[in-house]
């Protein structure tokens, strides 16, 4: 074996406890691929910038199952490239834009791509190829089926260089061969913006975002959806993401979670088990931050070094099911300055927060105004958004939604040392039995044959608990 050299080596998050899949099996002869790429992208001397081209479906004319994506990173801009969503549009759409890209969060974005916010396909920083269950596609070319995409690009360009050129995009594997299901995708977690906050000098700052249960029960058919996937994110601060699935005020499942959470590494992961969502559920999602190393006040945003707290699930059978979010009135955060009379009149619809962020920002983050704060995320005022895929809301829900964070959820518990404090007496009982057997071996084997066999049983609850 030759030495790799010096210009060749670098590193690579993984996931060692990530369900197998029989990936060959799960891509039909029958398929065929096409691409979503970028056209020869000019990224702009920004550090972080999201570029949106709008792309018209393959030529096909009868229902296809999309079985497969997998990215295409142009060669040299590994390290630009931080994702991409390839998001399907339902309402009316202006096909000149199909030779044109766009600043998707800025000025310029055309009105006609605001209905084009049901994500179909993701791909981020340290994920690979993403095959769909046996059963399950999303669908393409049945009546009612997205003629137009969005591809939404991601650049990160920190030394702000004006010679990348950029071809990279998503491609789509579909196949004749249709499934049983069709596959839907909902993005639950908070909104994106100046009203998320995260003081300053922090090792552990709390965020959830709710899915109410109004939400689901609008959204979601009575026979209930079956979750076989995600991928869960938050940027640099993020350090730890929970899912929690509650029902008549209970909880009863914890959908996803990653207590070690990697910037690098945002694979869409296949659950072990398909997981029930049933109409009238709530979903919580927990996203913890460390801003240890942070002089300042940190926000919500599209930045890299600003923040979110956002998981998107894949499931089946396809409803209307697309975005359920929410934020925390920030009436009850900008309180904490002591500042009730002003915002007495404050409206999350018509205010811009830009004034209030900046007081915000000027702070002396003391513990007992941090404390406060996040009093004030775990049990304050939610505003809350319930959408279909083509932006519009769900006519039974109303608009907007105020509801008071859930009396009845509580911390966010260390699942996995619950899941082995509770197995503590199967080791203990082995141990046991290991004292007591007669081993003819000396007493330093015996050592090493019970340490050995411990470190089995302790290897083998971890895999099950997580």
């Amino acid at each position: 074996m030759t030495y790799h050299g010096p210009a060749t080596r670098g590193s690579k998050s993984i996931n060692l406890l990530e369900p197998a899949q029989n990936k060959d099996a799960l891509l039909p002869a029958s398929a065929v691929r096409y691409d979503f790429l970028n056209r020869n992208v000019s990224v702009p001397a920004e550090k972080t910038t999201y570029w949106c081209e709008a792309f018209k479906k393959p030529s096909i004319n009868t229902k296809q199952h999309l079985v497969k994506y997998a990215p295409v990173i142009q060669k040299g801009n590994k390290g630009v490239v931080h994702h991409m969503i390839l998001f399907a549009c339902y309402t009316p759409f202006d096909e000149s834009l199909l030779e044109r890209g766009y600043n998707c969060y800025d000025s310029s974005k055309p009105d006609t791509m605001i209905g084009c916010g049901n994500p179909m396909a993701l791909w981020a920083v340290g994920g690979e190829d993403f095959y769909f269950p046996p059963d399950v596609g999303f669908s393409l070319g049945a009546v009612g089926d997205p003629t137009y995409f969005i591809l939404e690009t991601r650049y990160d360009n920190p030394q702000q260089r004006t010679d990348i050129i950029d071809n990279s995009g998503i491609m789509l594997w579909y196949t004749p061969e249709i499934r049983k299901y069709d596959a839907g995708l909902a993005e639950v977690g908070t909104l994106v913006g100046d009203f998320m906050m995260i003081p300053p000098r922090q090792k552990s700052f709390q965020i959830s975002g709710i899915c109410n249960s109004n939400c689901t029960q609008a959204a979601i058919p009575p026979e209930g959806i079956k979750t076989f996937a995600y991928i869960l994110h938050t940027h640099l601060a993020g350090r730890k993401i929970h899912v929690r699935q509650y029902r008549d005020e209970q909880l009863v499942d914890v959908l996803a979670h990653d207590d070690n959470y990697d910037f690098n590494y945002q694979q869409m992961r296949w659950l072990k088990k398909e997981k029930t969502i049933m109409p009238g559920d709530s979903l919580i999602v927990d996203c913890f931050y460390s801003s240890t190393d942070r002089a300042s006040l940190t926000l919500g945003g599209i930045a890299t070094t600003e923040e979110m707290c956002v998981t998107y699930i894949y499931y089946y059978p396809r409803s209307e099911f697309s975005s359920c979010q929410s934020l925390v009135s920030p009436r009850d955060q900008f309180s904490v300055l002591g500042m009730n009379e002003s915002l007495a009149d404050f409206d999350v619809s018509n205010d811009t927060p830009n004034h209030w962020t900046k007081l915000m920002q000027k702070a002396e983050w003391t513990p007992s105004l941090t404390s406060e704060l996040q009093r004030k995320q775990l049990n304050g005022e939610n505003f809350h958004i319930c959408r279909k895929g083509d932006y519009s809301q769900f006519p039974e829900v109303p608009v907007p939604i105020i509801s008071m964070y859930p009396s009845y959820v509580g911390p966010v518990k260390d699942r996995v040392q619950d899941c082995l404090s509770s197995n503590a007496s199967t080791v203990s009982t082995t141990v046991s039995a290991l004292e007591m057997t007669s081993i003819t071996a000396d007493n330093s084997a015996n050592s090493q044959v019970k340490g050995f066999t411990v470190g089995i049983i302790v290897l083998f609850l971890i895999h099950m608990c997580m």
